[in-house]
């Protein structure tokens, strides 16, 4: 068995607040687009000098630079196991003070189900519907804006 060596990646970041977007080679009909969400693209070593011919002007404003490899390990208030869920439960107190933080819908709907599976108290159940309605009517605003903003 021959051992398989990975290749050599460059990572290349936005350093912008606003989105960018590029190619991978000059020709590219797709190319990419750097945002919040996404904010670098993994450029192979074979394809390097391709990439930096097709975003010359983007490198030399500085509107990318190379970067190490980012981190994709993202701390997030919205991600729980089954058991963190469990143990959040069980205290209303932690339970509120958790809520304060958490944004995501499918995560409230979650601790929802588990708290109505469990017959948690008919105060922690109301907690995670209010909740859930307010994250709810949030994301609902922020669509509008962002149709709004694209119209």
């Amino acid at each position: 068995m021959a051992d398989t060596i990975a290749p050599k990646i460059t990572y290349y970041q936005k350093t912008v607040g606003y989105t960018v977007g590029g190619r991978m080679f000059s020709g590219d009909p797709l190319g990419f687009v750097l945002t919040k969400e996404t904010p670098w693209v993994a450029v192979r070593e074979e394809q390097l000098r391709n990439f930096k011919i097709a975003n010359k002007r983007i490198i030399i404003e500085g509107l990318i630079i190379e970067v190490e490899e980012p981190s994709i390990d993202w701390e997030t208030p919205n991600t729980f196991t089954d058991e963190q869920i469990d143990a959040v439960l069980k205290n209303y107190l932690t339970l509120k003070k958790t809520l304060a933080e958490v944004t995501s819908v499918a995560t409230v709907s979650r601790m929802l189900e588990r708290a109505k599976t469990q017959r948690r108290p008919e105060k922690t159940i109301e907690l995670l519907e209010t909740h859930l309605e307010e994250i709810d009517e949030e994301k609902v605003e922020l669509e509008n804006v962002e149709r709004a903003l694209n119209a």
